[in-house]
């Protein structure tokens, strides 16, 4: 081969061949220019009337970032009226279609998909304020669309609010806006990411096991996976012959609303942690966490939850931070939202660092529900009333009632018990993710200069108004480590956990956030290897679980590019044979 053809196939390595496909060597260029937001209002929504509502004009107070009047209603829809998984499942779309959006307006970054197919041409713009009141209106509205969409219920109060609070019509969504004002690229990125969930193996729509009268989120057979049949469980608890060291397994708790109506728990989404589709990580990567059985002494276990929860009867405090992270939409949320304002971040970093913790959180339930689901653990509620029945013990007796000697067939937890299994705690496994998203995204445990947390007024409580607390309560975590622990410790006060769910939570979602972030970071700078999923793979698999961990699945992604150091190899040999 002559030089000139060596030289062209160097070239054709550099532009066009491995190294264009991880985004080096190249600064991305953009594809969309951006129209429809002008000075003089003639068209409704114009710079000036964004910057009198950014600047506390018109609001009384300074608006950091646009689409804060929705958050509020989105979280208190989600919190409110869908079970936990689904919840992580909701935001996980939410929040990164509005990174997705944010990221189009970055110099560098990528959506999840690894694209830049909607890049802004932030050169247009006439200032740096143009450029950020365009971004401020797409990222506004790409938070109502998306919360229109998962959480349907929100539509009403989040309409109103960007017709009449924010001024931002939502009729601009109708029809096929064009794509360079914000609208039009806020509808073509959430169309994008719900047009990609459909597919994802939760069974959203309930067509996976109906054509008609469908059921969403129910349970349904798919490949190697089968329905889960908590009947079975509930037969082999009766008879046998070692109740303190046998296995117990999770049965239907009867639940009521206090007006005649009785219904029997059904286990939630037992199918999402081998169904539901990944983001972030690979089903090898996935399939490497795992933990160990229990191994309960159930008679031990019954003693020291009516002991955690005669405890608990003395401690406002355990009971007001019981109910605090009982949500994480209601405490997790709104402590990020605080603590990203006070420190002043960009709107693009607000949503990186979203994307980062609903991604983690969201593949550590899955990652939870799969364990929950594979022991197959029974709540303290059947093992206290099973093993100690017509027993009196001293322990809770209920609200406003204190500690006191009941039957055991009597008690309850101190707040609702969730509908599925015990062991691990998801609560503690969830918590973990965040908190060590958190950490790798800081680079340090300590919250800095802000500390985060909650303030309760005296008889705030929700379990027992009027009365707890006792005085007014104040929960100040000046380290993600401590709203890790507290979160997790704090099922343990309430009675919905056995003493080991709580620390196997925490071992299982250890390091899922690295896996994440590292990518998140590779999204940042343009490199498409940090993609969280393929936009063109809309297949469903059933992920395994392993025994044993396998601690070679489990490296990171980021480290090591083997595709770039083959290239850069090839391209060092053929320099040195061309010259």
């Amino acid at each position: 081969m002559d030089r000139p053809s060596l030289l062209l196939l160097v070239i054709f390595l550099l532009s066009g061949g491995m190294v264009s496909a991880i985004n080096i060597f190249s600064t991305p260029s953009c594809n969309i220019e951006p129209s429809d937001i002008d000075n003089d209002c003639s068209i409704g929504i114009c710079n000036n009337q964004i910057t009198r509502i950014l600047n506390g004009t018109v609001l009384g107070e300074p608006l950091p970032y646009l689409f804060l009047p929705l958050a509020d209603p989105l979280i208190s829809v989600l919190s409110s009226m869908y079970e936990t998984p689904i919840q992580f499942r909701q935001a996980l779309y939410h929040g990164n279609s509005c990174y997705n959006t944010a990221a189009m307006y970055h110099p560098t970054a990528l959506d999840i998909w690894g694209h830049d197919d909607n890049r802004i041409c932030i050169d247009n713009f006439a200032s740096e304020e143009e450029k950020n009141i365009h971004e401020q209106v797409a990222v506004a509205y790409t938070f109502a669309y998306s919360a229109t969409i998962i959480a349907p219920g929100s539509k009403d109060t989040i309409t109103d609010i960007m017709d009449n609070l924010l001024k931002l019509p939502m009729i601009n969504l109708d029809g096929s806006p064009d794509i360079g004002t914000p609208w039009g690229l806020a509808k073509r990125i959430v169309d994008q990411m719900s047009d990609f969930a459909e597919s994802d193996g939760w069974n959203a729509d309930g067509s996976l096991n109906h054509d008609f009268n469908k059921m969403p989120f129910s349970d349904f057979n798919f490949e190697e996976y089968s329905v889960y049949d908590a009947l079975q469980a509930s037969a082999a608890n009766k008879y046998r012959s070692d109740k303190c060291n046998e296995e117990w397994h999770w049965e239907n708790l009867i639940e009521t609303n206090g007006r005649g109506y009785f219904t029997k728990q059904e286990h939630v989404t037992p199918f999402a942690g081998f169904t539901g589709r990944l983001y972030g990580m690979s089903s090898a990567e996935y399939e490497s966490f795992s933990i160990s059985k229990p191994e309960y002494d159930y008679c031990a276990e019954v003693d020291f939850v009516l002991g955690e929860t005669r405890n608990m009867t003395v401690d406002d405090k355990k009971k007001m931070e019981l109910e605090f992270f009982d949500s994480k939409f209601t405490s997790l949320l709104p402590m990020q939202i605080e603590w990203t304002i006070q420190n002043q971040f960009s709107l693009f970093e607000f949503w990186f660092y979203d994307m980062a913790l609903v991604t983690a959180m969201y593949d550590a339930t899955m990652l939870v529900w799969r364990e929950k689901v594979a022991f197959n653990a029974a709540r303290p509620t059947t093992v206290v009333h099973e093993l100690k029945g017509d027993e009196e013990v001293e322990t809770y007796a209920g609200p406003f009632i204190g500690s006191r000697k009941i039957k055991a067939i009597d008690w309850q937890p101190y707040i609702r018990t969730m509908p599925h299994a015990e062991y691990p705690s998801g609560s503690s496994c969830i918590c973990t993710a965040y908190a060590e998203v958190m950490q790798l995204l800081t680079g340090k445990d300590s919250t800095g200069q802000f500390s985060v947390g909650a303030s309760f007024e005296t008889g705030s409580s929700k379990a027992e108004p009027g009365k707890v607390p006792s005085n007014n309560i104040d929960f100040v975590y000046k380290t993600w480590s401590e709203v890790q622990h507290f979160c997790g410790e704090s099922r343990l006060h309430g009675g919905m956990h056995f003493s080991k769910a709580v620390k196997a939570g925490e071992d299982l979602c250890t390091d899922i956030a690295s896996l994440i972030v590292n990518r998140a970071e590779l999204l940042k700078a343009g490199d498409a290897n940090g993609a969280f999923a393929d936009l063109n793979d809309t297949s469903m698999t059933v992920k395994k679980r392993s025994e044993i961990n396998d601690d070679s699945a489990t490296q990171p992604p980021g480290g090591t590019n083997t595709g770039l150091l083959f290239v850069v190899g090839l391209v060092s040999i053929l320099m040195s044979v061309v010259w």
